[in-house]
């Protein structure tokens, strides 16, 4: 059975999935949502302060569950992208491929486009409010979500979450360190996709473009969606997925320097698809390029 291995964020934790895990589990797929020190089974254990060592407590969860003899994939979700890429570093045999997904790398892309902290206020004034919604958790959906962005059913779900467990705000912020000082390397030698969302509040798509150029490979544009893809196009996401893992044929962008339009490949399956509700743009929405 082919296996999965999913790494999330900062704060987050294999809960936040919200039902993305189980999606893949549906294909026949076994899938591991490892959590990070600091985070949803591990609250208790102090963050490390470097990326590194975030990677050896991931690979002593994954110990448990696969031998050397067993590569997967792994895909990374922002923080989880900067993890994938250590672990690919540090046991290259043992994976197939990573997929990195809105994530970004202190070598490769200024502050200010791995982290953008206009939208980050913005996102606390723009928030949903309500007895039953914590603020963090109002606050984390605005900015990281397109199409959930007042979705007020999942911002309930999420602050239930967060009462039950949550990480320390010392250990939210040496993960945050962490992140901010991630230098990814210079190589790596497993087979390495990047994908993005066009409607990233957080991090800038250029950081996704810098990832792209640096690994030489096609940058994987998702249309109309944000930070979190798991919750704002977890079908799609599925697909390119398995369809990247199965080596279906996929044009390179010509990722040149320039950082236009034309230089980033979408593919012709999200043209297709009819989403003409999120044609007319929300002036108040998050987000890093216009709408076309």
């Amino acid at each position: 059975m082919t296996t999965w291995v999913l790494l999330r964020g900062l704060m987050r934790d294999q809960r936040h999935w919200h039902g993305f895990d189980q999606r893949l589990r549906q294909k026949g797929l076994r899938v591991l949502t490892p959590d990070l020190p600091g985070n949803g089974r591990l609250t208790q254990i102090t963050s490390p302060l470097n990326i590194a060592d975030y990677a050896a407590a991931v690979w002593q969860q994954i110990d448990e569950h696969c031998s050397d003899a067993e590569p997967f994939y792994l895909l990374g979700l922002s923080m989880g992208g900067m993890l994938a890429m250590e672990m690919a570093r540090q046991r290259p045999w043992q994976i197939k491929q990573i997929f990195i997904l809105n994530s970004s790398a202190a070598n490769l892309s200024p502050w200010y486009q791995r982290f953008n902290p206009i939208n980050a206020v913005k996102a606390i004034f723009l928030r949903k409010k309500g007895k039953d919604l914590n603020a963090i958790e109002s606050t984390i959906v605005r900015l990281t979500s397109f199409r959930h962005r007042n979705d007020r059913q999942l911002i309930a779900h999420w602050s239930q979450l967060r009462r039950a467990s949550c990480p320390s705000l010392s250990n939210t912020w040496r993960q945050l360190w962490a992140a901010l000082i991630y230098q990814c390397p210079a190589t790596l030698f497993v087979p390495v996709s990047v994908l993005c969302g066009d409607r990233d509040a957080l991090v800038s798509i250029e950081s996704s473009r810098a990832l792209a150029r640096h690994f030489q490979t096609a940058l994987i544009v998702l249309a109309y969606c944000g930070h979190d893809a798991a919750i704002d196009v977890p079908a799609k996401l599925a697909h390119y997925l398995l369809a990247l893992a199965q080596s279906v044929t996929i044009p390179k962008s010509t990722l040149q320097v320039e950082t236009s339009v034309k230089n980033v490949h979408i593919l012709d399956e999200e043209r297709r698809q009819d989403e003409t509700g999120l044609l007319e743009w929300d002036k108040k929405a998050l987000s890093n390029v216009e709408c076309e």
